[in-house]
């Protein structure tokens, strides 16, 4: 019998994990196409098919072959949802944005939400429903694109990163799906596409898109440089209160109105610090090893305590910013009452040792407290729009 159909005939008896590691060495040696085998792509990746073991697995032996695949695990494209029905050429990009991924969307709309009510509620005359939802319409898709245009910058930066960390490592750029140079030019793309969008706003509000621009864009090195790269990413999210105000010709810099809209804006920028924080225990470990620094990584210890005296100041931000604008009892019941309520709950029940934990309270945490803030001061605008006299509460104006 020939000497290959022998090796062949005595690979087929041996165990599975036995046989990938001796069958990589069979077809390496005699000089056949190599299937599985490492390749390297234009990021310097190396990339493997599911299933069979690599040289360096196959060199520490079969005992080890099952705990190396499931310490690198395999990419599967969707099957199911959105991304399912994509060409697959596709797919790559619309994961760059997070398009399967709402939670991060809410992070990047609620502050625009927030900004449009609080605006709705101190500009005069006071705005339309219609205008309100056209706007919010409109931000709805800007903020579609601008999410996509700062993940696809954020993965591109942090892809050495990610290839550490368990959850990140498939990810399109560090998973070689998308090269760096690719990313590159989908982040500028994207960006361009988002530009369009200022024509139907005033003027004034594309002097708020650049620093919101430039923060998102140093955010992924802050976290090489400090341990406090969450403060860093609260103050790009909390500059939509800005240019908000400035959508509904509210001048948020003005004597009249740069108190209360400072205020909201320091709110916003805490209870981003407070959720990002809690959703980056989801990855302590693996940060750690890899040198990420995080909020949750400074204190790990005392995550909580943060939180909560956090959670307070943002309250207290938030009853000052209803003094100051001189809103009324509607706002406090909702937007402080209420995120008082989440934010207490979220720090009492959250398991940090849990990633599945982490990643639930930072879904539903945008609901909570940023349903809230946005109600309560959504409710102070109805109450404005029909003719209710914050003053007594309850009594039209006639």
């Amino acid at each position: 019998m020939p000497q290959d159909q022998t090796i062949n005939k005595r690979l087929s008896t041996l165990p599975q994990e036995l046989g990938n590691t001796v069958r990589l060495f069979v077809l390496e040696t005699s000089h056949q196409p190599l299937p599985g085998s490492s390749m390297q792509n234009s990021n310097g990746v190396k990339m493997r098919e599911p299933g069979y073991a690599t040289k360096e697995q196959g060199e520490k032996g079969a005992s080890k072959l099952t705990t190396a695949v499931a310490d690198f695990p395999s990419y599967n494209p969707p099957r199911k949802g959105f991304l399912s029905i994509l060409p697959p050429s596709w797919v790559p990009y619309a994961e760059l944005m997070r398009l399967e991924r709402p939670a991060g969307l809410y992070a990047f709309y609620f502050p625009y939400i927030i900004g449009i009510c609080y605006a709705a509620c101190i500009t005069d005359p006071t705005p339309s429903l219609t205008h309100m939802a056209a706007l919010s319409c409109l931000f709805l898709a800007g903020n579609v694109i601008l999410r996509g245009a700062a993940c696809a910058w954020n993965d591109n930066i942090d892809q050495d990163f990610d290839r550490k960390v368990a959850r990140c490592r498939l990810r399109p750029i560090a998973r070689g799906a998308v090269t760096t140079t690719q990313g590159h030019i989908f982040t500028a793309a994207l960006t361009l596409a988002g530009l369009p969008l200022f024509a139907y706003l005033p003027p004034r509000c594309a002097y708020h898109a650049s620093p919101i621009a430039v923060l998102f864009g140093l955010y992924p090195f802050a976290k090489r440089v400090t341990y406090y790269p969450q403060v860093v990413l609260g103050f790009p999210f909390a500059w939509a209160i800005f240019l908000c105000c400035a959508a509904l010709n509210v001048n948020p810099f003005g004597n009249r109105f740069l108190l209360p809209t400072a205020s909201l804006f320091m709110a916003n920028v805490l209870w981003t610090i407070t959720y990002d924080t809690i959703y980056a225990h989801q990855d302590i470990n693996d940060d750690v090893k890899a040198g990420v620094k995080s909020m949750a990584v400074r204190f790990a210890q005392s995550t909580k305590l943060l939180a909560s005296t956090l959670s307070v100041i943002q309250i207290g931000l938030l009853i000052l910013t209803g003094w100051l604008a001189e809103l009324s009892p509607i706002y406090y019941v909702g937007a402080c009452g209420g995120t008082g309520i989440a934010l207490a709950s979220m720090i009492l029940l959250v398991d940090l040792s849990k990633p599945a934990s982490c990643a639930w309270w930072f879904h539903w945490d945008f609901w909570f407290v940023g349903g809230s803030i946005a109600g309560g001061l959504f409710a102070e605008y109805l109450a404005k729009l029909v003719g209710m006299d914050p003053a007594t509460f309850g009594v039209f104006q006639l």
